[in-house]
């Protein structure tokens, strides 16, 4: 029988913990420069297009249709879903507040001057109604419509 010897066994088992070593150090290297590169990297960009007028569809079209003005007093649409929910209004010298949801999920109580969401600000403050200006666009927001009662049926008498 073959003795094993020390000497040769020692070598082999230096020769796998080295080359398992060197495989752990290679894959925290490339975990390392794949987190780096993520998270310092330059942002991408934007891969949309500026839009810009068309050669002549919208131009000629408007100088054949002409073009829409907008009423002074008509409403401007706000691009996003706002209902008033309440007001608290002014009194002496004070800001106003109104109770605005918008798209049908956020509530909040903006105060007379501010800011209810990007380009929708709250011009003024009414017990009745709230308006709004929309990139220097005037609407107002009246409170919703209370829908009718239902009339009682009236009693049917068999006979």
């Amino acid at each position: 029988m073959h003795a094993l010897s020390p000497e040769r066994s020692s070598l082999a088992l230096t020769a796998v913990v080295s080359l398992a070593t060197l495989a752990a150090l290679a894959l925290a290297g490339t975990v390392l420069a794949y987190w780096t590169w993520v998270w310092l990297a330059p942002r991408p960009a934007a891969r949309v297009e500026p839009v810009t007028q068309p050669a002549g569809g919208v131009a000629s079209a408007q100088a054949l249709f002409g073009t829409l003005q907008r009423a002074e007093s008509g409403a401007a649409p706000t691009g996003i879903a706002v209902k008033l929910l309440g007001v608290v209004a002014a009194a002496s010298g004070r800001r106003g507040y109104a109770v605005l949801q918008l798209e049908g999920r956020e509530i909040l109580a903006v105060p007379e001057g501010g800011d209810a969401a990007p380009g929708i600000r709250v011009a003024e403050v009414h017990p009745g109604h709230v308006i709004l200006s929309r990139n220097g666009i005037r609407e107002s927001l009246a409170w919703p419509q209370k829908k009718a009662a239902a009339d009682p049926a009236a009693p049917r008498i068999d006979k």
